[in-house]
């Protein structure tokens, strides 16, 4: 076995007993016995309980990432590749949430210093994906062009981002999986070909300049 191997099995011992115990609790040496290891040998693949932390947490979202691509891929049209992402999303957080106890949960979504390291490659990752949905719904003819297209796809990824507690932690969790689909289908109504919205921004565009309705800057 080689060494990536046998660490991707420690990954997978050490993250059976960190939704078991939860982060504080969970000592080296409760790893290294779940994974049939001396402590000591846990040193040659990491140097602390943090470096594993952060390992499971990249992995956990390397696989997420992986999900949610080959959702995408495998739906046709924009609108319907972003409730694929979305779905798939809301599935994998519903699915590690019934395996442990909010208590874990929360104590996982605290661990700033662990998780900072590979936030911001989480958030672009995503970010990219969104982006690409939108960008070949643009180039199919699917949705009218849209002007900061990082920025929206931004904004969009950030509001998905924003319902991770709620997936958690809300006794209806389908209520929420619906609501967002209700949020898609809107704001795909609005970008739509021969929408009155797309419309109004092929007109804005044309114009040259910026117009004011009801004392917002669009």
């Amino acid at each position: 076995m080689s060494k990536e191997e046998k660490r991707k099995l420690l990954l997978q011992a050490a993250s059976a007993v960190l939704m078991e115990y939860g982060a504080h609790k969970t000592t080296l040496d409760d790893i290294a016995k779940r994974a049939g290891i001396r402590k000591t040998s846990l040193y040659y693949y990491f140097r602390d309980k943090n470096e594993i932390v952060r390992a499971i947490i990249e992995s956990e979202m390397d696989h997420l990432l992986d999900m949610m691509v080959r959702a995408a891929d495998s739906a046709g049209t924009a609108e319907d590749k972003m409730y694929a992402v979305i779905e798939t999303r809301y599935r994998f957080i519903a699915e590690k949430s019934a395996r442990t106890s909010k208590e874990i949960i929360r104590e996982f979504k605290s661990l700033e210093g662990v998780f900072e390291t590979v936030r911001e490659s989480y958030l672009r990752s995503h970010k990219e994906l969104i982006k690409s949905i939108l960008e070949e719904g643009i180039k199919k003819g699917e949705i009218e062009p849209i002007e900061d297209l990082e920025l929206v796809s931004l904004v969009m990824i950030s509001s998905l981002f924003g319902c991770d507690h709620t997936f958690a932690f809300y006794d209806e969790p389908e209520r929420v999986l619906e609501a967002l689909k209700r949020m898609v289908k809107i704001f795909f109504a609005g970008l739509r070909k021969g929408s009155a919205a797309g419309s109004s921004n092929r007109e804005s565009r044309a114009s040259g300049g910026t117009r004011v309705r009801k004392g917002l800057r669009i």
